[in-house]
C-alpha cells in the first residue's frame, strides 16, 4: 500500500470515469470511486467508475451501501492476482474476486449481497486458523493441490459452485483489469513477476431515472416480506435475506464489542508492543 498516493482521474465521460489508484489503500480509492459513480449517475442515470492499481479494499458492501443511501443501486467488484483454483485445475488460475450488489429498501434499509467468488473467502480461512477449527469440505486445496479441511494447510481456495465461481472471477477480470489495461491474472500465469495490486469497479444506478424511489423501496420491501413468509426446511427455521446475518452481527457487536480469537489478540498485542502502543488487557 502506498500511504501517500496520488489518486487521479485519467479519463472520463458523462457516465464513466477511469481512476489511477496509485497503490492507495483500497478503502480510500474505492470510496472515491463510488462517490464519483454516484455523481455521474445523478445526471447520466448510471455511473461506471474503474479503479486501476489499488490494494485490498475490505468488505465491498461498505461501498454499495453508500449508493443506497443516495437512493441508488450500487455494484462493486474487486480483482486481484491469481489465488484461487480455476475449475478443473489443481493450481491457482483466477482470484477470489468478490462482488457486492445493494439496493435501497427492505427491512434493513437496503437489500445487500456481498460475496466472494470462492467457496470460502480467504478471511474465513484465516479466521478458522485463528480459532483452531476445520474448514468445510470441498472449499480449499493444499499447495500441492490436494483437498483439505485443515486451515493451516489450505493454500488454494476452490471456486464457489465449481465452474460458476471461476467463471464469475474470470469475467470480473475482463470487466475491470483488462478494460483498465492493468491485467492481473495472465501476467502471473505466464510466469512474470508482479507485486501485489488490485483493480476495482464501482457502479451506481439512479433508480429515479426508471421509477419513483418511494415505489421502488416499497416493491423491495414487499418482495422481502414475501420471501421471509416462505415455508422453511427446518422446524422453527427462518428465511434469511442477503445481509441479514451481517446486520444482526453488526448490532450485536455495537453492544458487546468485537470478539477476537486469542491468537489474533496475541498478534495484535505483539505489534502494538513493538510500536510502543499501550493496549488494555481484555480477558
Amino acid at each position: 500500500m502506498n500511504p501517500t498516493p496520488n489518486i487521479n482521474v485519467t479519463s472520463e465521460t458523462s457516465a464513466t470515469v477511469m481512476i489511477d489508484g496509485d497503490q492507495a489503500p483500497g478503502v480510500i480509492s474505492m470510496r472515491y470511486a463510488i462517490k464519483k459513480a454516484i455523481n455521474k449517475a445523478k445526471s447520466a442515470g448510471v455511473g461506471w467508475a474503474l479503479v486501476r492499481q489499488t490494494t485490498h479494499s475490505g468488505a465491498l458492501g461498505y461501498y454499495t451501501k453508500i449508493a443506497t443511501e443516495k437512493g441508488m443501486a450500487g455494484i462493486a467488484i474487486m480483482t486481484s492476482r491469481p489465488n484461487m483454483a480455476y475449475f478443473g485445475s489443481s493450481s491457482v488460475g483466477v482470484a477470489t474476486s468478490p462482488i457486492s450488489i445493494a439496493v435501497p429498501g427492505g427491512p434493513n434499509g437496503c437489500l445487500m449481497l456481498d460475496m466472494s467468488s470462492s467457496a470460502l473467502a480467504l478471511g474465513k480461512i484465516k479466521d478458522s486458523l485463528a480459532k483452531g477449527v476445520a474448514i468445510p469440505k470441498n472449499s480449499a486445496l493444499t499447495k500441492d493441490g490436494r483437498p483439505t479441511t485443515d486451515p493451516a494447510q489450505a493454500a488454494i481456495p476452490l471456486p464457489l459452485g465449481g465452474a460458476k465461481g471461476s467463471g464469475l472471477s474470470l469475467m470480473f477480470e475482463t470487466l475491470t483489469s483488462l478494460i483498465a489495461g492493468h491485467p492481473l491474472l495472465e501476467p502471473v500465469l505466464s510466469g512474470q513477476k508482479s507485486t501485489h495490486s488490485q483493480n476495482g469497479l464501482a457502479i451506481a444506478v439512479n433508480i429515479e431515472v426508471f421509477t419513483s424511489i418511494k415505489d421502488y423501496k416499497e416493491l423491495v420491501n414487499n418482495l422481502s416480506v414475501a420471501l421471509k413468509s416462505l415455508p422453511t426446511t427446518e422446524k422453527n427455521g427462518e428465511i434469511l435475506l442477503p445481509g441479514d446475518p451481517e446486520e444482526r452481527r453488526l448490532k450485536q457487536r455495537q453492544i458487546k464489542g468485537i470478539p477476537l480469537p486469542q491468537k489474533t489478540w496475541h498478534e495484535l498485542s505483539t505489534i502494538a508492543t513493538s510500536l510502543d502502543i499501550e493496549i488494555p488487557i481484555i480477558s
